[in-house]
């Protein structure tokens, strides 16, 4: 990857953040008395807000995610190497993938439920469910979709859909990874396999899964063997979990979320975004290289959330405190 080809990339990129709203902004959606007061907030912003249509609608997601493509589309013209942005978007074209799938295996129409992000259009996306082919994506998702097929039709089962578009998603993931050949990307990878392996694997205990359900969702692309962790963990429970995670850097806050919380996928979800987050903070100010762009996607996805979060939270009367503590890292000042 040629670092100097993002020289003035960058330089575009700093203009774009000026645009990321504030911790100021932000807080002042939080403290909002009521959905109208939050909205007109927004609306203050680069945020394109109909108020009176979403006080109706009290849908929060075409806004946000209007805003997101807007960003993304921007970014995407601006870089020489697309799939870099993949490292966070790509979930969005599995996402599809998975809705589309599940409408072809159940004859059911769900493509409302297709979100409007991602690399690929839904025009793509559709036409590989539908023919099992495609010269306009990589070839790691052809395979995915023909495996998701060919079980369904061996076993009928719908939920092939989510366990073999969940398997490439973070197959894809890796192959990014290695693509790239980016330390910081590679960091990055690790912790959101690794973290969703975890996650997965406290869920299905709780829940208790068998070990062919756990063979079938966990992901192979994690720093740990998938075998492992599941024989360890059948065998001990989750405990096993805190042996097995010893050689991952933010290893002390990961124990703590596992030994105190009683909520801990939620809290692993946001140990996820705090930790990528100080990963890409110091790459916010790089002058050449791929990571400022990377960065600024990241910190887009992050106000997104936390948008979201505070609408839908103000919406139910949510207190202060308990919006604060869900909220993801905010990169601006």
């Amino acid at each position: 990857m040629n670092d100097l080809a993002y020289s003035g990339v960058n330089t575009t990129v700093r203009i774009l953040e000026q645009q990321l709203l504030s911790k100021e902004q932000l807080n002042g959606i939080l403290v909002s008395k009521s959905l109208q007061q939050a909205l007109e907030a927004l609306q203050k912003t680069s945020y394109e807000v109909d108020v009176q249509e979403v006080l109706e609608s009290r849908q929060f997601d075409p806004v946000l995610d209007a805003h997101l493509k807007r960003n993304y589309d921007e970014v995407l013209e601006l870089i020489p190497d697309a799939s870099l942005l993949d490292v966070f978007s790509i979930r969005y074209t599995y996402h599809n993938l998975k809705v589309l799938l599940k409408s072809k295996f159940s004859g059911k129409d769900l493509k409302h439920l297709c979100v409007p992000l991602g690399r690929y259009s839904f025009e793509t996306l559709n036409q590989l469910v539908e023919t099992q082919d495609s010269l306009d994506v990589p070839d790691i998702m052809i395979e995915g979709v023909r495996e998701a097929y060919a079980d369904f039709e061996n076993f009928g089962r719908l939920e092939a859909a989510d366990v073999f578009m969940d398997r490439y998603y973070f197959k894809h993931l890796r192959l990014i990874d290695r693509t790239m050949n980016q330390e910081v990307i590679h960091q990055i990878v690790n912790i959101m396999i690794d973290l969703e392996n975890i996650t997965i694997l406290i869920r299905a205990t709780k829940q208790k899964q068998s070990r062919s359900f756990l063979i079938g969702v966990l992901s192979s692309e994690g720093t740990v063997d998938k075998t492992l962790l599941i024989d360890e963990v059948l065998e001990k429970g989750t405990e096993a979990l805190i042996d097995l995670y010893r050689h991952v850097p933010y290893y002390d806050k990961f124990v703590a979320i596992l030994e105190q919380e009683e909520h801990p996928v939620f809290a692993l979800e946001l140990l996820k975004e705090e930790l990528i987050y100080h990963i890409l903070e110091e790459a916010t100010f790089e002058p050449f290289g791929p990571l400022p762009s990377l960065a600024y996607i990241h910190a887009l996805e992050m106000e997104v959330k936390n948008l979201r979060l505070l609408l839908v939270g103000v919406d139910n009367e949510f207190t202060e405190e308990q919006l604060r503590e869900r909220m993801r890292p905010v990169y601006v000042s």
